[in-house]
């Protein structure tokens, strides 16, 4: 019997609610410590552990570089330079370990048009060099990208109020032609309440938001090209579960629900459900599980027949930052001519972190 001829991943896990590129990404996660470098690997099918991603920190917990893989392939490197008022950013896709080659003639050329401006090329890669000042709050007020060669690529202005919080955005060419822009608004609680972007030939975009007496947001309201949507948020509590319910409206008036969340406590910690709605049909359905710490500890993915057909569990060093995610997932295998048949494939992701 030959091996594996084809695998069957359910669908909707490939796209959409269950689509996700990278496993070992988790939601809100904040390094904790003094970290000096992280090393993530990858187990798959049984083999040897396959580099995924590499970083280094400055003692100010700075990010110095970024090595991303694929396959075990290196895939791009990104290396940060702090000066006392500016942070230089050089990203190097496809380079392999050529990195130091392909900048190493790099000039700025400020008033200089890119003599290949606008040719057409088959490489994908970005190898650009960016230049960023910080205002006194390390809150990037412009950069400035070239190429490697060090003609301008575009330039990109922002403002930002006393909290922080962005309130414009203009990106020009490096002709300094306006492409486009974006303005938010905030209330007194620094809450969002509007967004206006802007493209260069495309109608505005208009989002607005809502919240209630508590900061929770209760109307999304979207209007692109004078055709209007809506997001409507119901916050409700039974007794120890609270719950939230999206609905979607549209410029005709057409209401749905398309979305629950439920929270509630289970002995040590908490569980959130996030479910969706299709048709006034219950759909697939995400579990988080914490601790007593308000550490994730496990995600389980489950779909409409309600089988958990994905799981993952994490485990967690002395500081607090995941150590080991255990990932296994059900799909669907055909040998040969035989029925399809359901296997559990087990990946596993190993972050080892080195403190100062």
């Amino acid at each position: 019997m030959n091996k594996l001829l084809l695998k069957l991943n359910f669908i909707f896990f490939l796209i959409g609610f269950f689509s996700s590129a990278q496993d070992y990404i988790v939601e809100n996660d904040k390094l904790k410590g003094n970290v000096k470098s992280i090393d993530i690997f990858i187990i798959e099918y049984g083999n040897k552990e396959k580099p995924v991603e590499q970083q280094t920190f400055d003692i100010k917990g700075r990010p110095l570089i970024t090595k991303k893989y694929s396959e075990g392939y290196l895939r791009s490197e990104e290396r940060n330079q702090y000066n006392p008022n500016q942070i230089i950013t050089t990203l190097c896709e496809s380079c392999g370990e050529n990195f130091d080659r392909y900048f190493s003639e790099f000039s700025i050329k400020e008033n200089q048009k890119d003599p290949y401006s606008g040719y057409g090329t088959n490489d994908p890669s970005a190898r650009t060099k960016t230049f960023k000042t910080p205002d006194k709050k390390r809150n990037i007020i412009l950069e400035k990208f070239y190429n490697s060669e060090g003609y301008l690529i575009s330039t990109s202005k922002s403002v930002f109020n006393l909290a922080s919080k962005k309130l414009s955005t203009e990106n020009y060419s490096s002709e300094n032609e306006l492409l486009s822009s974006s303005k938010n608004v905030y209330n007194k609680s620094n809450l969002i309440t509007e967004t206006i972007s802007k493209s260069k030939n495309k109608p505005e975009l208009k989002l607005n938001y809502s919240y209630d007496n508590q900061g929770r947001l209760i109307l999304e309201k979207q209007n692109y090209n004078n055709s209007i949507s809506e997001t409507l948020y119901e916050h409700l509590k039974v007794q120890d579960t609270a719950k939230i319910l999206k609905y979607s409206s549209n410029s005709r008036g057409d209401k749905r629900l398309h979305h629950i969340e439920k929270s509630y406590p289970q002995l040590q910690g908490k569980i959130v459900e996030k479910q969706n709605i299709f048709d006034n049909k219950l759909g697939n359905k995400r579990v988080y599980e914490y601790d007593e710490n308000k550490k994730l500890t496990a995600l389980k993915y489950i779909n409409e027949q309600i089988e958990a057909i994905r799981e993952l569990h994490y485990t967690y060093d002395k500081i607090g930052n995941w150590s080991e995610i255990n990932i296994s997932e059900t799909i669907n295998v055909i040998y040969d001519k035989e029925k399809p048949r359901k296997e559990i494939q087990k990946t596993k992701y190993i972050r080892r972190i080195e403190y100062y």
